[in-house]
């Protein structure tokens, strides 16, 4: 048996539940400036989805995969939220 392993960061994107996932979770709580980490890496939904779908169709695949597309800072996050949605009173920390 041949295992693949796929390792997403925080996953963003569109959502098919009503409900907050845990990576937009994250989300929420830098707009409510609770505590996070020092950095976070982001990954595209459809990327993911993507991967999996090559992942099982090209049998040259093994190991292991890490799936991020960006890293940035907490301050980074809240800034470029911040200039998405300007109306939001975002704490600085």
């Amino acid at each position: 048996m041949n295992l693949v392993v796929l390792h997403p960061g925080f996953v963003i994107g569109p959502l098919l539940q009503p409900t907050l996932n845990t990576s937009s979770h994250f989300i929420l709580n830098v707009l409510q400036g609770n505590e996070g980490f020092e950095d976070y890496q982001f990954v595209d939904v459809r990327d993911v989805a993507d991967a999996h779908i090559l992942a099982f169709e090209n049998p040259s695949a093994t190991g292991r995969y890490v799936l991020v597309e960006a890293s940035i800072t907490h301050s980074e996050a809240q800034q470029m939220l911040q200039k998405l949605y300007p109306s939001l009173n975002l704490p600085h920390k």
